[in-house]
């Protein structure tokens, strides 16, 4: 098994080592390049937008709208409103002709089976069925859209959520809206609490109507951490809601998480400087009661109740000596049943710590070997450390040939092209920061080499993907030519492709009006191809900083327009989207499914 360490570290040195272009433009600053780019970006995302705005299905204008949406926010918050609301008149307007659609089939017959689409080349696939699947994923786009304004005005990504469906007449529509995702529904509120702990206790409080969860105690960790008085609201709120609802508190986990996060929120709050606890004395044995009712009321088996006995017996000691009791011969079962099998996991135990020492008796024997690795590690960490040094231009040329060589002899015997390829690459680009453009042009050509050059499979591709990524940072004026090359074969494969897909997508879900849905297939696809690689953000970055003229006409290189549109927000989301971090927990929206 060849050095990890070290090809990890060259593969590091692939992904994320800056590109210091001040060689081949010295007349600017990086601070400056920066700004232009960052503003060639702005008006490219402008005409991308109007391309967006002529594809032919709604999904896919609302679709790649709200991510231009999302990316344009940092730079222009007036223009991203504006987008994020053209984006809503146009969900609201699907929305409405589904609604319509639906209502024009009738009122469902009371014997009428639930239109469903089992799949198969001979499914019947009826038109009520494919609109209720369309309804289904609109659902889903309604969220991706809420997600994506979450980052940036979580009360307006949530007024978009709830009041985005007020068009619905249709019963069945509206039945189906109704199973919400609370989850999701919390993650909103929980945006809301970090800037406007007032509006998203409002939320909050409505939202327990149907229960609490999980969910809900850590949104009120949030408000409380925000605004202590208005978590005190909430959680005040909470148990009146188990109080009054003993199915609230049937979920015995969730409740005692509740009172040991407020039981805890007490105790601190006694502390020089304390803030207002969630729930002070009375609310704790408000609470205590609800849940010791709720644990004695239980007719399940649940021999284990009593395990919640001290917790409630901290603020409300009566109820918890009526759980014991009422657990006391369950407990002292459970408890001879713990003694047994603590008596056969100390034996177990036993066993192996009887084999542990067996087999550390038989490791000694072995010591020659443990010796021979500890010294191969320390060889790799010096040939490492070695590596880092090569882009340091007072390394002597010949020192630096001699690393150089004694990496390319471990990478070559390393199996698999993918790492040997980004092995290689980031060598190359260590070489060539230090000045030896020769060498390093020597190193990409080995890396070529291994690349089949008319990529005709899924791993040609993205090997080639590869190789381009190692000359953008050795040497980026090779990488475009090679990336059109493959784009202009990759049109032959798409559009292969994209018939066969035509061909057997009975349900229309793939292609609508000769159109690819790529926010649902085309969109996944591409993103799950770079993102498998992990380079596709900085290698389009690298090229655009290098010359972005060049990168976006790259994506010009595509023949369907969709798939041209794709290649432009990858380009704009690498470029856009480089100093911008979500500002919350939720992760990078996704394009939005179709």
């Amino acid at each position: 098994m060849k050095i990890k360490k070290l090809l990890s570290s060259l593969t590091l040195l692939a992904v994320t080592a800056p590109v210091v272009f001040g060689q081949a433009v010295p007349d600017k600053k990086p601070t400056e390049d920066k700004a232009a780019l960052k503003k060639e970006a702005v008006a490219f995302l402008r005409e991308t937008m109007v391309d967006v705005n002529n594809l032919r299905t709604l999904e896919n204008r609302i679709s790649f709208s709200a991510e231009l949406a999302g990316l344009m926010w940092f730079h222009d918050e007036k223009e991203a409103r504006s987008l994020y609301l053209m984006v809503f008149a146009n969900f609201k307007e699907l929305l409405i002709q589904y609604d319509q659609q639906m209502n024009a089939f009738g009122e469902p017959k009371e014997d009428e089976d639930e239109p469903t689409y089992n799949g198969g080349m001979f499914g019947d696939v009826t038109e009520k069925a494919r609109l209720t699947r369309r309804f289904q994923t609109a659902m889903q786009v309604r969220q991706q859209i809420a997600m994506s304004l979450a980052e940036h005005d979580a009360e307006l990504a949530f007024s978009f959520y709830f009041e985005s469906l007020s068009a619905l007449t249709n019963a069945e529509f509206r039945s189906q809206m109704e199973s919400r995702d609370k989850h999701f529904e919390t993650q909103l509120m929980t945006q809301i609490a970090a800037t406007n702990a007032a509006k998203a206790t409002q939320y909050a409080v409505k939202s327990i109507s149907d229960g609490i969860s999980y969910y809900h105690i850590e949104l009120l960790k949030k408000i409380h951490e925000k605004d202590p008085e208005k978590g005190a609201e909430f959680a005040s709120a909470m148990v009146s809601k188990i109080r009054s609802d003993s199915d609230s508190a049937s979920d015995f986990w969730v409740t005692s998480t509740f009172l040991n996060t407020a039981g805890e929120s007490f105790e601190k709050s006694k502390g020089e400087g304390g803030k207002k606890p969630m729930l002070d004395q009375q609310g704790l044995r408000d609470l205590a009661d609800a849940f010791a009712a709720a644990i004695l009321a239980s007719d399940r088996d649940y021999p284990n109740g009593a395990q919640y006995a001290d917790q409630i017996g901290k603020y409300n000691p009566a109820r918890a000596i009526q759980i014991r009791a009422k657990f006391k011969n369950a407990a002292a079962s459970g408890d001879r049943t713990y003694a047994t099998n603590a008596s056969a996991m100390a034996n177990a135990a036993n066993s192996m710590a009887n084999a542990a020492n067996t087999a550390a008796n038989g490791s000694s024997a072995n010591s020659r070997v443990e010796r021979e690795r500890l010294n191969r590690e320390k060889s790799e960490r010096e040939l490492q450390e070695n590596v880092e040094k090569l882009s340091k231009k007072e390394l002597p040329k010949e020192e630096r040939e001699k690393i150089v060589a004694q990496a390319r002899r471990i990478l070559t015997q390393t199996p698999g092209r993918d790492k040997k390829i980004v092995g290689l690459s980031g060598l190359a680009s260590q070489v060539a920061k230090a000045g030896d453009k020769e060498l390093a042009a020597e190193i990409m050509k080995e890396a070529q080499a291994l690349v089949n050059p008319q990529p005709k499979n899924y791993q040609d591709f993205l090997l080639t993907w590869m190789l381009a990524t190692g000359y953008a940072e050795a040497d980026p004026e090779k990488a475009f030519p090679l990336l059109e090359d493959t784009i202009v074969r990759a049109n032959e494969t798409l559009a292969a492709f994209i018939k066969v897909g035509e061909f057997i997508d009975v349900a229309g879900d793939m292609i609508d009006e000769g159109e690819v849905q790529v926010g649902a297939f085309g969109g996944q696809m591409i993103r799950g191809l770079t993102s498998e690689l992990g380079v596709a953000d900085n290698t389009l970055r690298i090229l655009a900083r290098a010359d972005f003229k060049k990168t976006r006409a790259l994506s010009n290189r595509f023949d369907r327009t969709e798939v041209r549109i794709l290649a432009k927000m990858m380009i704009l989301r690498a470029v856009l989207g480089e100093s911008e971090k979500p500002k919350a927990q939720m992760s990078e929206p996704p394009i939005i499914l179709r």
